[in-house]
């Protein structure tokens, strides 16, 4: 399919020091970003697009697909890769945790604060949201210290911790 990628609507395009081509297109709700070798030709031109055989062959995939829906005008659809509700609840509260934590609030406190946990110092001994509360931490932690990086390739792991 030819296309005039430098005459993209809304197209924000950055050149390195040699002849390398970085573009960024927002055409809609979603963003698009694209490498290309040397500076496009002028006027409308055939692309190939080259994928490496690896492990993030199929969010790649996806997003080449993305794109080619937008570049034609159709819808670009629901991102696969979407985090399923239960999960995007479990990092905002690893974030709540962590901030807690940096702001000096106890293990407890952030259960009564974010669990819902209601009892005595009894109860807190055998609670299961004594643990809980420590793995959010631990876990944002984890996301901190780099581990935000696996959340770009959700839900393909490269590494276990």
């Amino acid at each position: 399919m030819p296309v005039n990628l430098a005459e993209l609507p809304d197209l924000v395009v950055r050149l390195d020091d040699g002849e390398a081509w970085h573009g960024y297109w927002r055409p809609g709700a979603s963003s698009h970003q694209f490498w290309l070798p040397t500076h496009p030709v002028d006027g409308t031109v055939a692309y190939v697009v080259v994928l490496p055989l690896d492990k993030l062959l199929e969010l790649r995939a996806e997003a080449v697909m993305r794109l080619w829906r937008a570049l034609v005008g159709r819808s670009e659809s629901r991102w696969v890769h979407d985090f399923p509700q239960q999960t995007r609840d479990r990092h905002i509260l690893m974030l709540r945790a962590l901030d807690g934590r940096a702001d000096g609030a106890s293990y407890r406190k952030l259960a009564e604060a974010l669990l819902e946990f209601r009892g005595r110092k009894a109860d807190w001994e055998n609670d299961p949201r004594k643990n809980q509360v420590r793995r959010l931490v631990a876990d944002g932690q984890y996301y901190v210290r780099g581990g935000y990086r696996d959340l770009l390739r959700y839900p393909i792991r490269l590494s276990e911790r």
